[in-house]
């Protein structure tokens, strides 16, 4: 259970960082590359010096690891993309409920067993996530973007069915350097994307930028390789793991939106609140 709280605690600290981001006035897309590149190095730190770029390329799970490192550079450009035209309320409930897809896999491809129980709590944390996320939007929808909600929730909820696949392939000796391939993919992607766009050498290079980043890919890295072990020892099924670990990151996070940040909630998130932890607990200790 342990991997499973430091997972939670290193996407939380990775939502405050970008909420802190915004605030200092820190421009996005070099804090990204920047965090891929820094998640690479604390793969390739902790990676056993054994493993070989011959066992790299004949492993299991090199292609899952390609399939990760493009989705994750994806989602992130689809977030900022369905922001601009759908709006923040729309992306923001696509982007979080994504997470059903890697809970309907684990339990379909893996055939993970599902009680009554089970799917009282993972209805409860859809609903959570709903509520806890929503935000009334203030612009009408152009129809013509409609499909970015849709492309966003496949391209996220991908990234963790991925993972899991990925795991069931992984040795505990490969988790670091399976990490460290797929953000080192992502971070080539951005540098190859940022000579095609308005980002230039300088905003790499900026204190606050490569702070911000190291913080970022630091907590990025956490978040991805104590959830395959989450995966592995949490006890849990994965589909359970999945879901608690997203509302865990959702409730975490609103509530440090109101005593930290001071921001006003309104009652329907309350209820999210209330509901995302009833959740848990039917998912933690009753599937």
């Amino acid at each position: 259970m342990i991997f499973l709280v430091l997972s939670i605690i290193s996407s939380t600290i990775i939502a405050v960082t970008f909420k802190l981001q915004s605030k200092f006035n820190v421009k996005l897309f070099p804090v990204i590359v920047i965090n891929y590149f820094m998640a690479t190095f604390w793969g390739l730190l902790l990676t056993d010096t054994k493993i070989s770029i011959n066992q790299i390329i004949s492993s299991k799970w090199i292609f899952s690891a390609i399939i990760i490192g493009a989705l994750l550079i994806l989602g992130f450009y689809l977030i900022g993309f369905s922001t601009q035209k759908i709006g923040v309320a729309i992306t923001t409930i696509s982007n979080k409920m994504s997470v059903v897809l890697p809970m309907i896999f684990s339990i379909l491809y893996f055939k993970e067993p599902m009680s009554a129980t089970k799917a009282v709590g993972i209805i409860i944390a859809l609903i959570a996530v709903f509520l806890s996320v929503y935000r009334k939007r203030n612009k009408e929808i152009d129809i013509k973007f409609i499909y970015l909600p849709f492309f966003l929730f496949a391209a996220i909820g991908l990234i963790d069915a991925t993972l899991k696949f990925a795991q069931e392939n992984l040795s505990e000796t490969e988790i670091s350097i399976f990490t460290a391939i797929s953000f080192g993919i992502s971070g080539i992607i951005g540098v190859i994307l940022s000579f095609f766009g308005s980002i230039k050498f300088k905003d790499f290079i900026k204190i606050k930028t490569l702070i911000t980043g190291i913080i970022v890919g630091s907590a990025n890295f956490g978040s991805m390789y104590f959830m395959i072990f989450a995966l592995n020892k949490s006890g849990l099924d994965s589909s359970a793991v999945f879901g608690i670990n997203n509302i865990a990151i959702i409730t975490i996070s609103v509530l440090l939106a109101f005593f930290i940040f001071k921001e006003k909630l309104k009652l329907i998130k309350w209820v999210g609140v209330f509901a995302s932890i009833f959740a848990i607990l039917l998912l933690m200790f009753y599937s």
